[in-house]
């Protein structure tokens, strides 16, 4: 079993010219193999938090690193994050860019060195993750799909990288039932191909069953760790739905 984590020790960011921080003292431990669902009101910090894991922004306080048993801690600037952890925002459908859906899949695989037969089993298998024959869509427009398979290709894009970590912001917003059952699926082959995933989401109902622990944010901090298994899902979906503290999930 892989035992590297990836750690963030006490990390913090401000905007520029803001007056109070978006992120304070966050701490947290995400091993390789487990998926994590990410839950909290809207402007609590969680997109801000996965674009500073991700690398697109630099913490202002604290550190990210890699910690292996038995081996030397392992320093993550910006520009190791964005090596190590495929990402996509709560608009994935932005990011597309491409002419064709094979080039848009392939792209951060191709830019990893990856060519030919290598490139094209990729692709093949990324496409199929999220729900899509690869003979139907390579050559289709991405700019004349849907707003669902727009959503799936930008994930397909993002697997395709195949990094050990994954942080995805609301993914299946907007995805019918078919779209969040290929979702599912895929998270669980990331998973079993020893990969992390931090799913961001409003939907608690739809994590149980689906994730292992539960982080909560609130006001820019991590307020919650729980593992899946002891967690009162109907206590939290009422607590989110009241706007309450996400403390009250882990008090007697």
């Amino acid at each position: 079993m892989n035992s590297e984590r990836l750690n963030a020790d006490q990390v913090g960011y401000r905007y520029p010219g803001a007056d109070e921080s978006a992120l304070k003292d966050v701490s947290f431990s995400l091993k390789r193999g487990e998926i994590i669902g990410l839950v909290g009101l809207s402007a609590s910090g969680k997109s801000t938090f996965s674009r500073l894991v991700k690398g697109l922004i630099e913490p202002v306080a604290g550190r990210f690193y890699l910690k292996r048993d038995h081996k030397p801690v392992v320093q993550l600037d910006s520009r190791r994050r964005m090596n190590i952890i495929g990402w996509t925002d709560s608009h994935p459908e932005r990011q597309i860019f491409a002419s064709t859906v094979e080039e848009e899949t392939g792209y951060g695989a191709a830019n990893q060195g990856l060519k030919g037969a290598e490139l094209t089993g990729r692709v093949e298998w990324a496409l199929r993750s999220v729900g899509f024959e690869p003979v139907d869509y390579v050559r289709r427009d991405p700019r004349r799909l849907s707003g669902g398979e727009k959503r799936r290709l930008a994930l397909a894009g993002v697997v395709a990288m195949q990094t050990p970590y994954y942080m995805f912001d609301e993914p299946t917003a907007g995805l019918d039932y078919t779209g969040k059952r290929f979702y599912l699926s895929m998270i669980e082959e990331l998973k079993r191909n020893g990969s992390a995933v931090v799913w961001i989401t409003h939907d608690i109902r739809i994590l149980k069953g689906a994730v292992d622990r539960v982080w909560g944010m609130e006001r820019g901090s991590l307020v919650l760790d729980m593992e899946a298994c002891g967690l009162d899902w109907r206590r939290l979906a009422r607590i989110m739905e009241s706007r309450e503290s996400l403390r009250k999930t882990t008090a007697s």
